[in-house]
């Protein structure tokens, strides 16, 4: 009964043992596996687990507060936020149906991408996305909004990108803080919940609407995934790691036609490419703010602009991968 006893010890021990072998020591990468099923998790978590609470965006010297309310439900989830400074806004969404409310009643469409990266949401539910352009770092813990988070860094594997960190819910995989840092790794736009309730019920009443939402179209359109031939345009060495998301044409403020957009992503940042009639009134060259790095040049007979919550190096390396047809490809 005695050796049956030490057995028993033995096997508590080294259970225990394996266990915290398995756990991530401050500054180890993590293996591909352990990267990938974080990931993983982390998006799922945005969209299966109810919560709710207040937090901020910080974008270069621009902050704003905003509520938001998530239920998750075994049909279609519902969320409701809405901006807590400045003019009123919100967006409600109840599965893919989703409503908006803006200054002077205004809707407008909108891209299913883009609503669907809202915070907490920002991880893409293929991990092998991300995980192809950047390593993962475990930091350490801290806490957030009075919860227990695990510290994450995304390293870029090359100069394309900006760095990334993420404090994830130790509990559930909720991302509550994140983190974009810039060239001289200071950060230059965050995301943070300063307070939030995880799980439990939610009163129906703080999923209704506040102000007289209007249902907004959705581009639900998934584009092209493979660069269209136009005789137009030789397009060669992109820089690597991004994908193409859609290519679309897309009416925007101030322009008298649809400008060409194509959007291109690495999982994490997106970069757009817009092609349209030269303007000798745009301004041209590079202009950095808040993380967001813009290139405009003249291309023929066009105005090519880049943008992108990148370096300069690389809105560079894609408005030069664009030639007219006719020049020489890479003229600076």
């Amino acid at each position: 009964m005695k050796t049956k006893g030490w057995i028993l010890a033995g096997s508590l021990f080294l259970a225990g043992h394996r266990l915290l072998a398995a756990t991530p020591v401050p500054n180890e990468l993590l293996s591909a596996q352990e990267a990938n099923q974080l990931v993983a998790r982390v998006a799922n978590a945005a969209r299966t687990v109810t919560f709710q609470g207040v937090y901020v965006h910080q974008h270069g010297d621009n902050m704003e507060a905003f509520r938001v309310i998530h239920e998750a439900t075994s049909g279609n989830d519902i969320e409701r936020r809405e901006s807590l400074d400045g003019p009123p806004r919100e967006f409600y969404r109840q599965g893919n149906q989703i409503s908006l409310y803006l200054p002077g009643g205004q809707v407008f469409p909108i891209d299913r991408r883009q609503s669907s990266k809202l915070f907490p949401r920002q991880f893409p539910d293929d991990p092998e996305h991300v995980l192809v352009n950047y390593q993962v770092r475990y930091v350490g813990q801290e806490r957030v909004a009075g919860q227990d988070t695990n510290i994450y860094d995304f390293e870029p594997k090359d100069k394309l990108r900006y760095p990334h960190r993420y404090w994830v819910h130790a509990d559930t995989g909720l991302m509550l803080k994140s983190v974009m840092l810039g060239v001289r790794h200071e950060p230059v736009e965050v995301f943070a919940f300063s307070q939030v309730q995880i799980g439990g019920s939610i009163d129906k009443r703080q999923l209704k609407p506040v102000y007289p939402v209007k249902p907004a179209p959705v581009d639900d359109a998934p584009g092209t995934l493979t660069l269209p031939k136009d005789p137009a345009w030789d397009i060669h060495n992109l820089p690597g790691g991004f994908r193409l998301l859609k290519v679309s044409q897309r009416a925007m403020t101030g322009k008298p036609r649809p400008v060409v957009h194509h959007l291109y992503g690495d999982g994490l940042v997106t970069i757009s490419v817009f092609i349209e009639p030269f303007d000798p009134a745009a301004p041209l060259g590079i202009a950095q703010q808040a993380g967001i790095t813009v290139f405009a040049r003249q291309a023929g007979p066009y105005l090519l602009t880049v943008l992108g919550e990148v370096p300069a190096e690389t809105v560079q390396a894609f408005s030069y991968a664009y030639t007219p047809k006719g020049e020489k490809s890479g003229t600076q």
